[in-house]
């Protein structure tokens, strides 16, 4: 231009240039180390919150099965000594009946039958209790398998949790972590806003307004700036004072300069590169 307006297209055309390829790859770089731990006083105290709520109700749960496992234990322990018991009845029965047979009969075939029916008895008292034995071993075994399983699955759901809990807050602290960097930018002047969310990511409609006030921002930038270009044409045409007109060049730079999408930290083009 001959007025010595710069122009926005051929600082378009410069900065790509200037920027080079290593910038960009290093830019690259630092985007994909993600801290999934933005806000940790956020997102550890709403997954703590979480964890405290699952480990109050899988104690109570751990609590009733412990009674039903102790009552069924309690159980067998009785069933045993009841078992004893009526082994014990049944052996002095048997010796009883034995002496009373060999004292009373002078048959030995009776006797015989008779010595063959309690052993056949005993041994299946015998049988008896070792079967009732085997079983409260069985439940005192499954009670303490039982325990130790819903430790192990305790402590293996509260690391589950703990992930969760870290990975779920994330995707709400991250868009506002986001929109906090985007609003202390806007904040100086620059109105291009060129990132998104991610796929995945809360708070949709809230970063959606941000972007139309941005757009809208936009928008009077741009009014402004072809306002101000008017002006400076006049000013410049009327023969108005060096300073004065240098100071509208300053403002024009500053109002073009947040319409231009970010650029790395390089050296800016110098102003006479900048002019046509």
């Amino acid at each position: 231009m001959a007025s010595g307006i710069p122009d926005l297209k051929v600082n378009q055309g410069l900065w790509p240039a200037r920027l080079g390829s290593v910038p960009s790859v290093l830019m690259a770089h630092a985007r994909s180390k993600k801290s999934y731990l933005l806000d940790p006083r956020f997102q550890l105290k709403w997954t703590a919150y979480l964890v405290v709520v699952v480990v109050i109700v899988m104690a109570g749960l751990g609590v009733v099965i412990a009674r039903v496992a102790g009552r069924a234990s309690d159980t067998a322990h009785l069933a045993v000594m009841q078992a004893e018991k009526a082994f014990e009845e049944s052996r002095t029965n048997s010796i009883l009946a034995r002496r009373s047979v060999q004292l009373n009969s002078d048959d030995p075939t009776l006797a015989k039958v008779m010595e063959d029916s309690l052993a056949e008895l005993d041994a299946q008292s015998a049988k008896n209790l070792a079967d009732v034995r085997s079983r409260q071993e069985d439940i005192v075994r499954d009670r303490r398998n039982l325990q130790q399983l819903l430790a192990a699955t305790g402590v293996a759901l509260v690391l589950l949790l703990v992930l969760m809990g870290v990975v779920i807050t994330h995707r709400i602290v991250g868009p506002v972590h986001k929109m906090k960097k985007l609003l202390r930018r806007v904040s100086t002047g620059r109105l291009a806003i060129e990132e998104r969310l991610r796929r995945g990511d809360e708070l949709e409609d809230l970063f959606d307004t941000f972007l139309q006030m941005t757009y809208s921002l936009r928008a009077m930038q741009a009014a402004r700036l072809k306002t101000l270009d008017a002006t400076l044409r006049r000013a410049e045409a009327t023969g108005a004072a060096e300073d004065v007109l240098a100071g509208m060049r300053a403002l024009r730079a500053q109002m073009v300069l947040g319409l231009e999408p970010r650029r790395s930290s390089v050296i800016p083009p110098s102003m006479s590169e900048s002019r046509v």
